[in-house]
């Protein structure tokens, strides 16, 4: 029984030594240096994505104040609400007092709200 015992050990160690080395091997051979010293950078940088209120109002074509006052209204009813859909109220961020928005976030609200509609 404990020649049983002892084989079983010895076949898991060879297995689990075995796809260390295998993964070691995948690791060097197909994950390229080159992409750590020089990754690819997107058409659009990170920076035009996110919008502070100003940008995000001459985005979505409207005043800024117009801006607050949906920020306003949809805080309010959003603290009414236990469950809501995500794009059901303006998605933001509020930063240290600045309030930033994300491009992809405001479309798909736009798209939530015109389809609502």
């Amino acid at each position: 029984m404990n020649k049983d015992k002892d084989f079983k050990i010895v076949i898991s160690s060879i297995i689990l030594g075995g796809s260390f080395i295998i993964g070691s091997y995948i690791n060097a051979h197909f994950s390229s240096n080159e992409k750590i010293l020089n990754p690819q950078i997107s058409q659009t940088s990170s920076s035009d994505s996110v919008l502070n209120k100003e940008e995000a109002a001459a985005y979505l074509k409207i005043p800024v104040t117009q801006l607050d006052n949906i920020i306003k209204r949809d805080d309010e009813q959003k603290k009414k609400l236990s469950v809501y859909d995500t794009y059901q109220f303006i998605p933001y961020a509020n930063l240290d007092g600045h309030i930033v928005f994300l491009k992809d976030n405001l479309n798909n609200w736009l798209d939530f709200i015109t389809q609502k509609k």
